[in-house]
């Protein structure tokens, strides 16, 4: 009996490395997320620090003038670490469609290699039912001789 050799196996191997690629992708775009959002969360934290600072003591306008700026300086790396995670989100949510994809493409690739591996079961039966009838009619023959 032939050893099955499914003639998409490099394809399908191909596909499947791109798969496990897109699937370390999301992971890394997911932990940039991740730091991003624990960055977005100490910002806030420091920002909700120097406004309480600033109501709690009585400073001088020089002081007060320093904190609103350094409040406003936090402001705008929250809008941009926020603008990041968007993009990031963005990215993740992009490879996640094309691991669908991919995810559909292997898919049909192991319904094919099944049927594909069906249909060379049932070849290799008829020839060995046609082996074996060969036999029995050399045998046949051989005995009627």
């Amino acid at each position: 009996m032939a050893k099955y050799k499914f003639k998409f196996q490099s394809i399908m191997n191909v596909k499947e490395m791109l798969e496990k690629k897109i699937q370390e992708e999301i992971s890394r775009i997911n932990k940039e997320i991740d730091d991003l959002s624990f960055e977005l969360k100490h910002l806030t934290n420091e920002k909700k620090r120097v406004a309480i600072q600033m109501l709690e003591k009585s400073t001088i306008v020089s002081d007060y003038q320093s904190m609103k700026m350094y409040s406003s300086h936090l402001q705008q790396q929250m809008e941009a670490v926020e603008r990041k995670i968007e993009v990031c989100s963005k990215k993740r949510d992009e490879k996640q469609k094309e691991l669908v994809e991919r995810k559909k493409e292997i898919k049909s690739l192991e319904i094919i290699k099944e049927n594909d591996y069906l249909n060379y079961l049932s070849e290799e039966r008829k020839n060995e039912l046609k082996a074996l009838n060969e036999v029995a009619l050399r045998n046949f023959n051989g005995e009627q001789s």
